[in-house]
């Protein structure tokens, strides 16, 4: 089974309130609704759940995710992660401020094994590039990327807007907010035990500034400094989509 048909909100006759009463009732997935929703609907709420699961089987099973992206709220996208992990990418950017002037040093993405790549001002970062590996995959992961860095990559690089819009955007920072974290990334970290290298721990964005900057007069060590610190920024949020995703569950089971 796939993990999409355990979310019942995503037909259209289930609210949240709904479905968090469902599941308490047992009723935890598709199939339950069509083995014993004539306990918990009328026939007219029946007939077209039916339909709607048939059809919603249907797409699941070509991996249709423009067809769930459509039935969802923005909100709700973390949903589609289970069952559409290899079309998912993670990101993070590193830049040398916060402002429209400011350029982007690094840009880190990887894939949901943990496979990472970076790209370098001045070495491989360029729209061609970007656009190249960014085609593969159809769901973005980011925290505070709708504010910050899907904005910053889109002013830079032009020809980026029509893939992120195309592609399902989770962002970590606003689901955080749902199941009771604030703060930044790395505070959040401390609080769910996801550790980062000793060498890097203590690092914050302002550290990322200076040590481009040390880069940029020569210190190569500083360069290498900088891509572990991002590293870290984009594999630890494999790591906390998880456990965000696992929290929301709890929630509604």
């Amino acid at each position: 089974m796939f993990v999409l048909e355990e979310s019942l909100k995503i037909l259209s006759v289930i609210s949240e309130k709904k479905e968090k009463w469902l599941k308490k009732n047992n009723v935890k997935n598709w199939d339950d609704i069509l083995k014993s929703g004539e306990n918990f609907f009328n026939k007219d709420e029946l007939k077209k759940l039916k339909r709607e699961i048939k059809h919603a089987k249907k797409h699941l099973n070509k991996k249709n995710l423009e067809f769930f992206k459509k039935k969802l709220d923005p909100k709700d996208y973390y949903i589609l992660y289970q069952d559409f992990k290899d079309k998912t990418c993670f990101l993070d950017i590193e830049t040398t401020g916060l402002g429209d002037m400011n350029e982007i040093t690094i840009v880190g993405i990887a894939d949901f094994l943990g496979r990472y790549r970076v790209y370098v001002n001045g070495i491989n970062l360029n729209e061609k590039n970007l656009i190249k590996f960014l085609k593969n995959f159809s769901i973005v992961v980011t925290f505070y990327g709708s504010r910050f860095d899907l904005p910053f990559i889109k002013k830079k690089f032009p020809h980026l807007e029509k893939i992120f819009d195309k592609m399902v955007h989770i962002d970590l920072c606003f689901l955080g907010h749902r199941v009771g974290f604030k703060g930044g990334l790395k505070f959040i970290e401390k609080q769910v035990g996801i550790e980062r290298e000793n060498q890097i721990a203590g690092l914050t964005g302002y550290d990322a500034v200076k040590l481009w900057n040390r880069y940029k007069y020569g210190d190569i060590n500083s360069l290498i400094t900088l891509v572990r610190y991002n590293r870290s920024d984009v594999l630890n949020l494999i790591k906390l989509i998880e456990i965000e995703i696992k929290m929301m569950n709890d929630f509604y089971s």
